[in-house]
């Protein structure tokens, strides 16, 4: 069954008689990818996991909303997205706001020190880093990249060109570092 199907699947049974089982196949395709984006943008994996639960509630209960000119996805991020501001409005209302230090618990996903990702998110601001990971990781275009963070195509344009080009020169010195830890170790396990 394709994500369209399913998704319309997902609205008829909720309609109907609030059955979960085709969006319970829509948060599994969903879940895994999310989680990563949230983990990289929440203080630590608590939070991720706590907005990562209510972006799919809320999916959930406004269903019937979705939009079938995006991809879901961009729909998703979109809510997702929406509850990190929020959290972070919470937290800065609070003076809790805990420290965005690199070193926090990124321990459920096995990401070490040499991410190129974590390097990157060092090195620019929240929706500079918001518009590479979509842009790359997610492989998302402008326009949803746009719908997501609620700003113009023209902005993240700007914003992707500046990111890259900033970064260009500190990437290039992470990978070339990258080859040659691996290249390291590889040899000391032959030798």
């Amino acid at each position: 069954m394709n994500e369209q199907s399913l998704i319309q699947q997902a609205q008829a049974d909720i309609a109907n008689n609030g059955v979960t089982s085709s969006f319970s196949q829509l948060v599994t395709l969903y879940q895994a990818r999310l989680y990563q984006y949230l983990l990289a943008r929440c203080h630590n994996s608590h939070d991720a996991e706590d907005i990562l639960q209510e972006t799919f509630i809320n999916a959930y209960k406004y269903l019937s909303s979705y939009n079938s000119q995006w991809q879901f996805s961009t729909w998703l991020f979109t809510i997702a997205n929406r509850l990190i501001k929020k959290q972070q409005k919470l937290y800065s209302q609070n003076n809790e706001m805990l420290s965005i230090d690199m070193t926090t618990e990124l321990d459920t996903v096995s990401i070490d020190q040499s991410n190129i990702w974590l390097q990157i998110k060092k090195m620019l601001s929240a929706t500079a880093y918001d518009v590479l990971w979509f842009f790359y990781i997610e492989e998302l275009s402008i326009k949803e990249i746009a719908k997501i963070l609620q700003c113009s195509q023209s902005w993240v344009k700007i914003s992707l060109f500046r990111s890259k080009k900033k970064n260009w020169l500190q990437v290039r010195k992470l990978k070339f570092c990258q080859k040659i830890f691996f290249w390291r170790d590889k040899l000391q396990y032959e030798i």
